[in-house]
């Protein structure tokens, strides 16, 4: 197998013979961020698959369920609850959209702080004591008394993103090339359970006293919406205390042993630049945005459609009902993402997975308005049997869309130039993924009240809204076509110059360890890995 070295050499001293075979033997690597970005990154079918670490796994996954919890539980109550502050009703739909999406705005602001400080002070503190404090301000919501505490209070939840951040960030090391899918494939739908559970806890136990609690319990007569506060801050801690028995420090999983603390600020800031500037890791972000767009619009239309009434345009379903079909839908997506999407991954190449992925978004798109025209005849939850098939195929159709959340957690691993970077590229990525929340529902939203306004139900402007959803999607599939036309590309030009860019990347990274002697070198073969030699 033969070795190129780049010009100029960072080597003191050339590789040859038995020597360098042994070091790279030794040395191999199998992260996906030693790969170049025309590497297929389809799973490895090898027999020799790495167990996934689900015991490593689970403080993760009670993190992920915690922040669905906290980011939907005030959904059946934050009306009332803003109504119960003395604002005029005719405002608690303005102020309870402030509150709601202040938690979004913040995590998109302080998200990137979040790489540069687990790459200095290591990823399990930073994460433990940002779970820490998520239980404190996950309590202290409970105790709210004012519409901008209220406000402040969420936007505080949000300035701990790096709990989001860092969890992925580190399922992405604890994780190898070879289980990497089924780990992200069991932490990637935590979030929809916690989301699941949420609106049940959240409207069952607001307001407690009288029906679940004694009166004389009068802290929750004072506060009646604390108990449900109680129930995220405890998971939080869980989540914690989980951490602190089970979770280890995998920092040094993607960082070599000689790296001083000089080389890390270095990498941390410099690196940043340099990284929001390479093309392979543009492109993936873009789509990671939009996606998160298009997912988190399904997740406000779909309750919307259901509950709104046949003349406007949606099913006319009751409270319970709607519920039951949230349930469903939730639950078939926890099934799907971790049963179906890996034999679906591994059955299909990299670029036609995504593809069909992204394409399943307006495929769903197009039942909703076949859906209205069959209920219309129907009264309440009265529907027949054909309804309810149609609206479980969309389901599984739309399910088959939220794949592309899982399998864009695992390229953006492969998208960075170096595993120095894995924090950093998580964290934007993260702070692009709640731009993408906040904004989408808001649209969707407000064209969907928007067709509301049509005299006729028959009229088109009935169902703008769909052909609006459908125009939100299209982004998506062009920037997927644009990243992986360029990972499918065989033009060597092109090639070269991202495997020139990666390497100044991390030639800028590692400058130090360079002076010492450290160096950076390709071997060029079937999995073209890239293999550092210290």
């Amino acid at each position: 197998m033969p070795l190129t070295q780049r010009q100029p050499s960072p080597l003191p001293r050339p590789l040859t013979g038995e020597s360098s075979s042994t070091q790279i033997d030794t040395l191999r690597t199998s992260s996906p961020a030693y790969l170049s970005p025309s590497t297929p990154t389809t799973p490895t079918h090898s027999k020799h698959r790495t167990p996934v670490p689900y015991v490593k796994l689970l403080p993760l996954l009670v993190q992920r369920c915690a922040e669905g919890l906290t980011y939907a539980i005030v959904f059946p109550y934050i009306n009332q609850m803003i109504l119960d502050m003395g604002v005029e009703e005719k405002s608690v739909g303005v102020w309870s959209a402030i509150a709601e999406s202040a938690m979004m705005g913040t995590e998109a602001i302080s998200a990137p702080f979040y790489g540069p400080l687990a790459d200095k002070y290591g990823r399990r503190p930073v994460l433990i004591s940002l779970m820490s404090l998520w239980g404190v301000f996950g309590v202290a919501f409970g105790f709210c008394k004012s519409v901008w505490s209220t406000i402040i209070l969420r936007g505080a939840l949000g300035l701990l993103a790096g709990c989001g951040v860092i969890s992925r960030t580190m399922v992405g090391e604890l994780c190898d090339k070879s289980n990497r899918i089924q780990g992200f494939a069991v932490f990637s739908p935590a979030i929809t359970v916690g989301m699941t559970l949420a609106p049940v806890l959240g409207g069952f136990l607001a307001n407690p006293s009288g029906r679940i609690l004694p009166t004389s319990w009068r802290l929750f007569a004072d506060y009646p919406y604390l108990l449900p506060s109680l129930i995220t801050g405890l998971a939080a801690v869980a989540s914690g205390v989980l951490a602190i028995i089970l979770l280890p420090e995998t920092l040094q999983r993607s960082k070599t042993a000689s790296t001083s603390h000089r080389d890390l600020e270095k990498s941390s800031n410099n690196g940043l630049k340099g990284l929001l500037r390479y093309e392979p890791f543009q492109n993936v972000l873009l789509l990671y945005g939009m996606n998160n767009a298009v997912m988190f619009s399904w997740e406000a239309i779909y309750p919307l459609f259901g509950f709104t009434s046949k003349n406007l345009g949606g099913l006319g379903l009751s409270t319970q009902a709607l519920g039951l079909v949230l349930g469903f839908s939730a639950g078939l997506s926890i099934f799907m993402t971790i049963f179906v999407f890996p034999l679906l991954h591994g059955s299909l190449s990299e670029s036609t997975c995504l593809r069909l992925c992204l394409i399943s978004y307006p495929a769903a798109i197009i039942f909703f308005p076949i859906l209205w025209a069959m209920s219309y005849p129907y009264s309440g939850d009265d529907l027949p049997i054909s309804v309810w098939i149609v609206m479980s195929i969309q389901m599984i159709i739309r399910r088959i869309g939220d794949f592309a959340t899982t399998q864009l957690d695992t390229l953006v691993l492969d998208s960075i130039p170096g595993p120095e970077h894995l924090a950093s590229a998580n964290a934007i990525t993260f702070s692009i993924a709640a731009v993408g929340r906040a904004s989408g529902p808001f649209v969707i939203s407000y064209f969907f009240s928007l067709s509301t306004r049509f005299a006729s139900p028959f009229s088109p402007g009935r169902h703008l809204v769909w052909i609006i959803f459908v125009l939100i999607c299209i982004p998506s599939l062009y920037f997927a076509n644009r990243l992986l036309n360029e990972n499918d590309t065989d033009d060597p030009t092109k090639v070269e110059g991202r495997e020139e860019e990666r390497y100044e990347l991390i030639s800028h990274n590692h400058h130090e360890q360079q002076v010492r002697g450290s160096s950076s070198i390709e071997v060029q073969g079937e999995d073209a890995v890239r293999y550092r030699v210290v």
